[in-house]
């Protein structure tokens, strides 16, 4: 794909099921999995140059250097200041959950919702919608799964997740869907998510990838 004087890109990722999963062999899994390969092929790239990382890590990387892509990552005022989004891999939902049992738990606006702790992972899109909706009580955490694990342990009193990650979570935990209800569409949020590459990377490469990208669909 590039000439010779251009860069060689990096790409990175994170194990977050069910988007993203390895299975045995190492080899990268996934809902993004079919739309990811169609892109990949697209720019002469395979799933073997992905590099996987600890989200804070990979995202640090992809906003402080240029030829640097990100996957999967929703879309942010704040992010798209700093990454040019090339090609949408999954649509999604992203919902309040509480536990089915909390039934005092009433909220019908994003308003209602301050008065409540909510759980979200450190670094993530939601937590960042959140601080910028300035939530006064957000429960910090490393990944989605220990999110669940106190939101069930009634040390935190909503959670922030689509439908399929909800339901990805609960299974690897043993524990059913059904104890946990919706509390609240987040309407307003764009979740789906994308590939997306450093602004600072040269106009050319940005350019030819997004042209290849726009020919997939």
């Amino acid at each position: 794909m590039w000439a010779d004087n251009w860069p060689a890109l990096t790409i990175y990722t994170e194990n977050d099921p069910p988007y993203v999963t390895l299975d045995e062999q190492g080899q990268l899994e996934g809902l993004t999995k079919p739309r990811l390969e169609r892109f990949l092929q697209a720019i002469s790239y395979s799933s073997k140059d992905i590099k996987v990382q600890p989200w804070v890590r990979a995202y640090k990387e992809a906003l402080s250097q240029p030829n640097v892509l990100i996957f999967p990552i929703a879309k942010t005022p704040e992010r798209e200041a700093s990454l040019t989004y090339l090609y949408r891999l999954y649509n999604a939902t992203v919902y309040f959950y509480r536990l089915t049992e909390r039934s005092d738990i009433r909220i019908n606006n994003l308003q209602a919702a301050k008065k409540y702790r909510v759980c979200a992972v450190r670094g993530d899109y939601r937590a960042e919608f959140l601080q910028q909706k300035q939530f006064a009580q957000i429960d910090l955490a490393a990944d989605s799964s220990l999110n669940i694990k106190k939101l069930l342990a009634g040390r935190c009193d909503l959670a922030i997740l689509t439908e399929i990650g909800m339901r990805s979570k609960l299974a690897q935990l043993n524990e059913k869907y059904e104890r946990v209800s919706i509390a609240l569409p987040l309407d307003e949020l764009d979740s789906n998510l994308y590939i997306a590459i450093n602004s600072s990377t040269h106009p050319d490469v940005i350019r030819q990838l997004k042209k290849r990208a726009a020919a997939i669909d």
